[in-house]
């Protein structure tokens, strides 16, 4: 296994036996199947970033885009790939989507800490003028679960824009980015998450 496979794996087991403990919405006959669910969605949707990300790269050596040790994880598309499956459990089991969120997302940013080591093994995520972006991402996201851990209500919504705006930000000085009209993709998705925050933090003001 690779070095970046290791702290994938790493990664996995800190959510998993965060879930685990924390757990009193789902079902325990449920937990394997909401827990792999959740993994697979994840993963695809993170892969699939990746590869557009990389594009010129895949494109020529397609084989490659099966080969996950090889780093090409997105997180935005791990992040909207777990989304997606959250709403297709919560509304099949008649669980709301955002007590689901609420409680698994205060272990988000401590595993995209940790995550993030991965491409500094892979030497990727730098800066135009060499900086470490992934280390400084890593920081601020550890930083971001210490204060998280405080946090009693709108986790969902706060974390969404906690990450949306230094994501934005760092996106900035990133030499791997994809275009998007002015500003980078992740630039845009970035906007996304931050609108999509407070418009929960406001439905949850609303509803509560």
């Amino acid at each position: 296994m690779s070095l970046y496979g290791l702290i994938i794996g790493i990664c996995l087991i800190i959510g998993i036996e965060y879930f685990q403990k924390k757990n009193n919405l789902i079902p325990k006959n449920k937990e394997n199947y909401f827990i792999l669910g959740l993994m697979f969605f994840a993963i695809i949707g993170a892969r699939v970033y990746g590869v557009i990300a990389a594009w010129n790269y895949f494109s020529q050596d397609p084989i490659q885009i099966l080969n996950l040790r090889g780093g090409g994880l997105g997180i935005f598309g791990g992040l909207i790939g777990g989304i997606i499956f959250i709403y297709i459990f919560s509304k099949k089991n008649k669980i709301k989507f955002l007590d689901i969120t609420n409680l698994i997302v205060p272990i988000v940013p401590l595993c995209q800490s940790v995550g993030r080591w991965g491409n500094f093994f892979n030497h990727e995520i730098y800066g135009t003028k060499g900086e470490p972006i992934w280390l400084y991402e890593s920081i601020l996201l550890f930083l971001f679960f210490l204060f998280f851990q405080k946090i009693k209500k709108h986790q969902s919504a706060i974390y969404l824009i906690y990450y949306g705006v230094i994501r934005f930000v760092l996106e900035f000085i990133r030499t791997d980015t994809i275009p998007f009209s002015i500003i980078t993709f992740a630039q845009f998705l970035s906007l996304i998450f931050i609108i999509l925050g407070i418009i929960i933090i406001k439905y949850e003001n609303t509803h509560h």
